[in-house]
């Protein structure tokens, strides 16, 4: 079984150095790295030449944009498994094995997640699951880009037209799931091992919330009214109510709230099927 990590860089450099230790140190060794260079110096590259004992394929792309450079990844890959890690975090040392052995023993099993802790305060896990199983309604609560392996579907990528880089600027992971897995297929959570991402304590700004809106509101757009998931109607207006109540008990944080709400709403109503 070969795992293919995909990496879309663009503004990091010492990082880069971090992820790739990490995956230098890894008990199985059977997977390849894919890292997409969106940067116009060659600092990346430098790096990724010392690591010789890697199977890393370097590519530069003058095409600013994390879905379709991510994309650019999947073509190239040559792996049952892909995953999708920044080029800020770092793996525990048996991470991929564990993802081999969870794969290997469940010929069903479709999407495997791991906890996510912060890098610098590695006690603190700050995205975790009690249960193991995954289903599809949970994809958006316990799966971000870092944390998660998905058997491969060549046919299915990411839409270009959501995530960093773009208008409807988030939802392109989940929607990225959704797309993969019907709502049959297995996904679990594993606690053996972990993965490292910074915690952004950081205040959500207005312009973020309304820019997340749009992704959130075009994502549950295609859910509805492409692959036909007619429950998703409830979850969006429980969301969308959520976010009046914010703004009429929560006056301090009113302006998030609103802006969140008027994304969620116009990147439903802008986004086109």
């Amino acid at each position: 079984m070969k795992i293919s990590l995909i990496t879309a860089t663009l503004g990091r450099v010492d990082e880069i150095k971090i992820l790739l230790n990490s995956l230098k140190a890894q008990t199985y060794t059977n997977f390849e790295i894919i890292i997409i260079d969106q940067n116009e110096h060659l600092l990346v590259k430098n790096i990724v030449d010392k690591f010789e004992t890697l199977h890393i394929k370097y590519i530069r792309s003058n095409i600013k944009g994390l879905s379709y450079n991510r994309n650019l990844g999947i073509k190239l890959s040559q792996g049952n498994i892909v995953a999708f890690p920044d080029d800020d975090c770092y793996y525990d040392k048996n991470v991929l094995m564990e993802v081999k052995n969870a794969f290997e023993s469940n010929q069903n099993l479709k999407l495997c997640a791991f906890p996510v802790f912060d890098t610098i305060n590695t006690e603190m896990c700050y995205l975790s699951k009690k249960g193991q199983a995954i289903n599809r309604y949970e994809l958006y609560k316990y799966c971000i880009s870092i944390n998660f392996f998905l058997k491969k579907n060549p046919n299915i990528y990411f839409d270009e037209r959501l995530g960093v880089g773009t208008y409807f600027s988030s939802g392109e992971e989940t929607d990225f799931l959704l797309s993969n897995l019907k709502k049959q297929d297995l996904g679990i959570f594993i606690k053996n091992s972990s993965i490292y991402h910074i915690y952004n304590k950081q205040t959500l700004s207005a312009d973020r919330a309304y820019k997340y809106g749009l992704g959130f509101g075009a994502l549950f757009k295609k859910e509805i009214y492409l692959r036909k998931n007619l429950s998703f109607i409830f979850l969006y207006w429980y969301y969308i109510v959520r976010s009046i109540i914010g703004i009429l008990i929560i006056p301090s944080k009113s302006n998030i709230y609103f802006n969140t709400l008027k994304g969620r709403i116009l990147g439903f109503l802008k986004f086109k099927i």
